[in-house]
């Protein structure tokens, strides 16, 4: 796949990113961030929870106050012209129900929903309530939300992803992107809703191995096509493009999972013979 970078003309968009922090910079906040950069986005935080976690699992986390992260989010809507809303891990009721009133008050600013509710190596990360306050209380304000299999599943209570599909959407979510990562066939299929209807089929050659923060890699490139202009299927092809590309090039560095290349195009194109830069 190619560079996806643009040419930095003018100011760049900005995406808000509202999620947890992980100290591996393989998912949370830190891919967001990394994500965004290599799409020529500029992307602003604000910390729903700190996490102590490595490649293998998530050994535990705390959750940050409501009151914080939406002083976070509230400083940075304030001062800047966002172009989108990404939303990450948000790890309680309470949470979900402040970040619901802050979209109240920013409805022109598209969102896109990651609904993170345990992490890849199982541990949930998800409080009490917060399935039925994610329900209830954010789908509705959500513009494109990009679950995994077992996440789409998990939220709708329903017995296979076409039927989860459908009932995102007619509880709330615009869109519903459901990645299909979590198989075991050899092409993984990325399916694409709309008003109750299966809009688009992504397939996929499935890689190897297992990856730390795959989710947040494709929700934060979702954001950015958006941020730049680009239609919602048009986003999600190029995110979905760029993603595999990330893991096509992921790298081992600890005992787990593989961590995305996020700049893979620039390692790729600024490699001297010796494969250094």
């Amino acid at each position: 796949m190619e560079s996806r970078h643009p040419e930095a003309v003018g100011p760049l968009p900005v995406v808000l990113t509202i999620a947890g922090s992980d100290p591996s910079a393989g998912a949370g906040l830190q891919a967001d961030l990394l994500t965004l950069a290599s799409l020529g986005v500029h992307g602003c935080t604000a910390v729903t929870a700190l996490t102590v976690q490595d490649s293998v699992n998530v050994r535990g986390y705390t959750p940050v106050d409501p009151r914080d992260t939406m002083a976070q989010a509230r400083a940075v809507l304030e001062d800047m012209s966002i172009q989108v809303i990404k939303i990450g891990m948000l790890g309680s009721a309470a949470m979900v129900a402040a970040v619901s009133a802050l979209l109240a008050d920013h409805s022109q600013i598209p969102v896109v929903l990651d609904p993170v509710l345990a992490a890849g190596g199982g541990t949930a990360l998800a409080g009490a309530g917060l399935r039925e306050a994610l329900v209830a209380q954010l789908l509705p304000r959500v513009t494109v939300m990009t679950p995994n299999g077992p996440e789409a599943l998990a939220l709708s209570g329903t017995g296979d992803l076409p039927a989860a599909g459908v009932w995102l959407n007619r509880h709330g979510a615009e869109w519903a992107l459901i990645s299909g990562g979590h198989g075991e066939e050899p092409e993984l299929e990325n399916l694409l809703f709309r008003g109750g209807v299966l809009r688009r089929t992504f397939r996929q050659v499935r890689l190897p191995h297992s990856y730390h923060g795959s989710g947040c890699t494709l929700a934060a490139a979702l954001a950015a096509g958006l941020a730049h202009g680009l239609s919602m299927e048009e986003a999600v092809a190029r995110a979905l493009d760029f993603t595999h590309a990330c893991l096509v090039h992921a790298y081992p560095l600890g005992k787990g999972q593989y961590f995305p290349d996020r700049f893979f195009w620039a390692r790729r194109h600024r490699e001297g013979p010796d494969g250094r830069i």
